[in-house]
Formats: structure tokens, C-alpha cells, sequence
């Protein structure tokens, strides 16, 4: 502190993950606090310096900056961008380095963000820098086996554009339209090959391939001509979580392909299998116990003596920089880890891919203004529901459907789905929040892969009723205990949704469920803040509605009235009413009509409806006809109940 220095030109280090060391931005930022305007202002001024120096100084801070999300809205209201998007072509090999890492680094901050970028015509120069490699028939990285393997600054510049180039196209069809007039993807075989181009570059560009595949005849066309480059990777021999990454990525390339995808099926299912084997838990349990506690990153870079730094030669001091840059031992092994979370993640994403079926076109028009003619008295209990309808029939291919059962595909996810133990979340939570976000994406990917398989699955097939009724109490439970993602809850009460579809004509099953356990769901709507999760609890009410003895269904149709004449959210209420119709399907109830005065109720919650219908009608989007007919249906049903009433006599 209070020393100074003669500034002295430096080479960038070579940073595979484009994140600067803390040491080196913290020296940075220190001056860049000090500007009136503050750092981003500072990085702005840096920018337009002709100093190459300052310019490294300005992209090394701004990849820092990226990682603070609070500072996206500066970043992209500024000029940075446009600054610097055309020096991923700078005849400086270092310049073009720090920008593509910063501009990956940016672009990795949500779907706003990536459209910013391509309205700042960073694919322009992005797309050159790529064609760049591809037209160049020699290149190949260099790794220092001294230094760990590290790749050279070339291979990290292309590392960088692919992370880039994936993430563009990920998110915005522009990207995906630009690159598509592009041949670049027929050059990405190449880069497959991990024993010449090493395993990042191999992953990063498998990755990229999947986004790139999907729904896209473009790309099939061309890569069509590939098939044994890519089928040879479903079997890599090495063993490492690294290479399940890279097989698991190339089986999902296989299946976006139509062409790759009925021959190969049962490879690819093969290589899921593999990958959704491994047991997660386990692994992280190994992890976090290595994993240091409590470590301020700051105290691991020691401060070198300044007279000692100002005799280095430029080559001494990008060696000492690259040394620094190096991971540890801990963090190579928190990185493979991340591999295989991410494995697991696509092969869960893979199978719901291949077992998706295309909904039948529906009836589109759905009058929004429906008139007291049409609230006839025909309302039909049977069929008015789809979901007291289970389907007896499985509704996959038969060979799809083979391959799921004999690998054990709906167990294998399902042990993925698992929460990890709660002192391994604590130490990820403390040291490797990165860790545990990996988990958290790869069981929602595991929760919805069942959720989709238990739609499209027969009772009998995913183990019979016994088993699905296991797996709900088992979700419950996890639900219960304490604080929970909203997206994990989310995709937790849609898979016990659809399990408890199942259940509804085996209600022995539910022969010791108490006030207290229904307390506990009507709880859990309650406190619910999210529209979508709240409509999954109203559904479950509406099939325990037809499955528990009369005073808890009276319990639950109150519950479910009250709840809808408080909600905001047209669809929750949509779902709402349509478990409410669910639970008369077999029985009319007509003495808690009576008692609860449901008619009158029923008529309000119509009008309710029809108001949310209309001030919500462009955020339903394609959910707008279906919630037009459950009003449609509402109508019906309280009209039809209004008609039992009057023949009923109260006891």
C-alpha cells in the first residue's frame, strides 16, 4: 500500500474460463474507483486510450463487472459494446483474448443481454473470427504440459467465440439465422476430436451443436454427412466425468437429428443410461469434503516485491501471471464434477426430447364473450375434464418405450431428481454456489423428464400404483421440509401432479390421509407465490377431491372456491375450476352444494373468470383457448348443479 510503480507494458495471460485473477482485477478496480463517474466510466475512458495496456486493463475489469448483475443495466446502456465488439478481429492476438472473454462473460447474464449484443453487431465480427479458424486447414492448439495443459492464447480466443457463438444462439433466432448462413457448423466436426483439440474445446463445441441442432434443417443438412464422427463418441473409452460430458452431448446432437435418431435409438439410449447411472450424491459428498472453508480468494495471492516485478522480462512476467492463472488441484476437481452435473442435466433434457409427443391441433377459436345461451343444461360430467380421463394406453413408440423400461430409465432419473444432504448443500452453499447451481438445474431437468414420462406412461409401466404413490409422498416430504426453490418446487408439484393422475382409481392408497396431512397441502397454496405452482396444488386437490370420504372433500371444495375468488392469475384459476369440476365427476355432492352454497359461489367465480380472461388475454398466450373452455365448462356445471338443486331436498 502507498507504493507506486513505473507502468511497464504487459502480455495478457492466457485464462481458459475468461475470468481475470482477483489480484489483477483488484488492482485494477482500486483505480477504476477512483474516476468521478465511477468504474464503468473509467472502463469507457480506458477504452478509447490507443495504449493496448489500458485497453487490457479496461477488458479485464469489464469481465470482472459481468459477474455483478447489478451492473448489466450500466454495461449495456454504455457504448461498451459497440466499443469494442470489432476488436474480436484486432490484429492484437492479446486484445482479441480479453474480448472475447468479456463479451462471453456479458452474454452469460440472460436473454436481454444476448439480444443487446446482437443489435450491437457483435455476430458480424464474431462469425469472422470463427470462419477465421475454420478456413485455416493447420490450426491446432498448444498445450504446456509445464503449466498444466494450458492452452495457448489462440485456442482460449477460440474458446471463448464458441462459448459466445452458443450462448447468441441459445438465445435469440437472429443469432441462429446468421450463423446458419454461415458453413462454420461443418467445420465444428473437427473440433470434436478431443486428442487433438483438448477436451474444453471438444465440450464447449459438442454444446454449441446442441443448441445449434434443435428444430434446425439447416444444420441437419449438413451434418448429416457426419454421422460416424459423431456415433463414435456415443462409446469414448477414456473414463472421466469429462468424457461422459462429451458422449451425453453427442448422444443429444444424435437425437435432435430426425436422420441420426430412429436407426441409433438404442446407442443413444445407452449412452443416457450410462451417464444417469452415476450417483451424484456420492460424488459431491467426495468433493465437499476437500473443498476449503472460509477462504477469502483475496489472501491467496501473495503480494511480490515490487522491485522484483519491475526487473521481470515481459516473458518472466506473463509466466508469473500464468502461474497464477493455473487451478488448483481443488478446483480441477470441482470442475470435473461440474461435468458430470451438467452430463446428467442434458441426459435427463435428452430423454424428454426424444419421449415428447406433438399435441394434437386443437380447436382454436374459443369465443372470449360467451353468452347465457350457451350456458345450456347439457353439462357433461364425463368428459367435460381431461384429466379424469387417465390414459390406459402408453402413448410412446413401442420402441422408445422398450428402451426407457429395460434400462431402467424412470428409477435412473429418478434417483438423479434426489436432493443432495444438507451439510453437502451448506459447503457448496459457502464455497461453490456454482456446484450447487449445477444441482439444482440437473434435478429440475430429472423432475420434468418424469413428469413428461408420467404423461405419456401407462400405470403398470412406470412400476404400478403402489410405486407412483411412493414417489408422491416422497415429493411431499421434500417439498415440506423447509425453504424451497421456486423452480424446484415448480417442477416437484408438476411431476406430483401427474403422479397423482394415476392414483385416482386406487384410493385404498389413500386410506390414513388425515385433516392434518390435507392441512399441510392447502398450506402449501397458501404460501405459494408463484402462479404456476399454486395451479399444480389446485389440480392435486381436485383428484384427492374424488378419492378421500366426504368431510375432507368438503374441506377441499371450500378451500378451492375461497382460493380462486382471491386469485389473480387466470390460468391458476382456470386449473383451479377445473379440479373443482373434477371432484363432482363422480359424485354430485349435492348436500355440500347445499351447505356451501356453491351456486352462488359458482356464478361469481364465472364472473371472476371472464374478468381475468380479459385483462389477461396476451400473457395466456396459447393457454388462452383452454381457459376459455374451462369457462365455457364452468358455465355448464353451474347451471347443471343449479338444475340438481332443485330436486334435491336438504336432510
Amino acid at each position: 500500500m502507498g507504493k507506486t510503480k513505473k507502468s511497464k507494458p504487459k502480455v495478457a495471460a492466457v485464462n481458459p474460463i475468461g475470468i481475470p485473477s482477483v489480484r489483477d482485477f483488484n488492482e485494477e478496480l482500486l483505480a477504476a474507483e477512483d474516476h468521478p463517474h465511477g468504474p464503468i466510466a473509467a472502463m469507457v475512458d480506458q477504452l478509447q486510450s490507443i495504449s493496448v495496456e489500458e485497453k487490457m486493463c479496461a477488458l479485464q475489469s469489464l469481465s470482472f463487472l459481468c459477474q455483478n448483475r447489478q451492473r448489466i443495466p450500466e454495461i449495456v446502456q454504455s457504448d461498451i459494446v459497440k466499443t469494442i465488439a470489432s476488436w474480436l478481429m484486432d490484429p492484437c492476438k492479446s486484445i482479441r483474448n480479453a474480448t472475447a472473454g468479456a463479451l462471453r462473460n456479458l452474454s452469460m447474464n440472460g436473454i436481454d443481454v444476448c439480444e443487446n449484443l446482437v443489435e450491437q453487431d457483435v455476430l458480424t465480427p464474431l462469425l469472422a473470427l470463427l470462419n477465421e479458424y475454420a478456413i485455416s486447414s493447420d490450426w491446432v492448439p498448444h498445450f504446456d504440459n509445464k503449466m498444466n495443459n494450458q492452452m495457448d492464447e489462440a485456442a482460449d480466443t477460440f474458446l471463448q467465440a464458441i462459448n459466445l457463438v452458443w450462448n447468441l444462439c441459445e438465445s435469440t433466432g437472429v443469432a441462429l439465422s446468421n450463423f446458419n448462413q454461415t458453413r462454420i457448423v461443418q467445420s465444428f466436426i473437427q473440433y470434436l476430436d478431443y486428442k487433438v483439440f483438448g477436451l474444453d474445446i471438444s465440450i464447449a463445441v459438442a454444446q454449441c451443436l446442441v443448441v445449434i441442432t434443435e428444430d434446425n434443417p439447416v444444420a441437419w443438412q449438413i451434418l448429416n454427412d457426419y454421422v460416424q464422427e459423431l456415433l463414435s463418441l456415443l462409446s469414448i473409452p477414456e473414463e472421466g466425468h469429462a468424457y461422459t460430458l462429451l458422449s451425453t452431448l453427442s448422444a443429444a446432437i444424435c437425437a435432435n437429428i430426425p436422420a441420426f435418431l430412429a436407426p441409433h435409438l438404442n446407442l443413444i439410449f445407452v449412452t443416457l443410461s450410462k451417464t444417469l447411472n452415476i450417483n451424484h450424491r456420492t460424488i459431491l459428498g467426495g468433493v465437499s469434503s476437500v473443498i476449503p472453508l472460509n477462504v477469502n480468494r483475496n489472501e491467496l495471492f501473495v503480494t511480490e516485491d515490487s522491485n522484483a516485478m519491475e526487473e521481470e522480462s515481459d516473458a518472466q512476467a506473463s509466466l508469473r501471471r500464468r502461474k497464477q492463472d493455473m487451478p488448483s488441484e481443488v478446483e480441477i476437481e470441482v470442475q470435473n464434477v461440474g461435468w458430470l452435473l451438467e452430463a446428467q442435466r442434458v441426459g435427463a433434457e435428452t430423454i424428454t426430447n426424444i419421449c415428447t409427443i406433438e399435441d394434437e391441433d386443437k380447436s382454436d377459436d374459443v369465443e372470449d364473450d360467451l353468452s347465457d345461451a350457451e350456458s345450456v343444461h347439457d353439462y357433461d360430467m364425463a368428459s367435460s375434464h381431461s384429466s379424469s380421463n387417465l390414459q390406459n394406453t402408453d402413448k410412446l413408440p413401442s420402441d422408445v418405450l422398450e428402451a426407457v423400461k429395460s434400462l431402467g430409465l424412470v428409477e435412473k432419473t429418478w434417483q438423479r431428481a434426489q436432493p443432495i444432504a444438507d451439510n453437502v448443500a451448506d459447503i457448496l452453499r459457502e464455497a461453490e454456489q456454482s456446484l450447487l447451481n449445477k444441482v439444482k438445474k440437473m434435478r429440475i431437468s430429472s423432475l420434468l423428464c418424469l413428469h413428461n414420462l408420467c404423461n405419456l406412461m401407462t400405470t403398470e409401466d412406470l412400476g404400478g400404483p403402489t410405486a407412483i404413490y411412493n414417489v408422491w409422498l416422497d415429493l411431499g416430504q421434500q417439498v415440506f421440509q423447509g425453504t424451497q426453490n421456486t423452480d424446484i418446487l415448480e417442477a416437484s408439484t408438476s411431476l406430483m401432479r401427474a403422479a397423482l393422475d394415476h392414483l385416482k382409481y386406487s384410493p385404498d392408497l389413500f386410506n390414513k390421509m388425515t385433516n392434518n396431512d390435507l392441512q399441510l397441502m392447502l398450506n402449501g397454496v397458501q404460501i405459494c407465490v408463484e402462479p404456476e405452482t399454486r395451479a399444480n396444488w389446485l389440480r392435486m386437490l381436485g383428484v384427492l377431491g374424488c378419492l378421500l370420504p366426504e368431510v375432507l372433500v368438503k374441506t377441499i371444495i371450500t378451500f378451492i372456491v375461497d382460493a380462486s375468488l382471491q386469485e389473480q392469475d387466470a390460468w391458476a384459476i382456470s386449473e383451479a375450476m377445473d379440479a373443482l369440476m373434477d371432484i363432482f365427476s363422480d359424485n354430485d355432492w349435492e348436500q355440500i352444494v347445499h351447505e356451501l352454497g356453491l351456486v352462488a359461489k359458482a356464478k361469481q367465480l364465472e364472473r371472476v373468470l371472464k374478468n381475468k380472461i380479459q385483462q389477461q388475454k396476451r400473457d395466456l398466450g396459447d393457454r388462452y383457448s383452454a381457459v376459455c373452455t374451462v369457462r365455457l365448462n364452468l358455465s355448464r356445471f353451474t347451471e347443471y348443479m343449479k338444475s340438481q338443486q332443485r330436486k334435491y331436498k336438504p336432510k
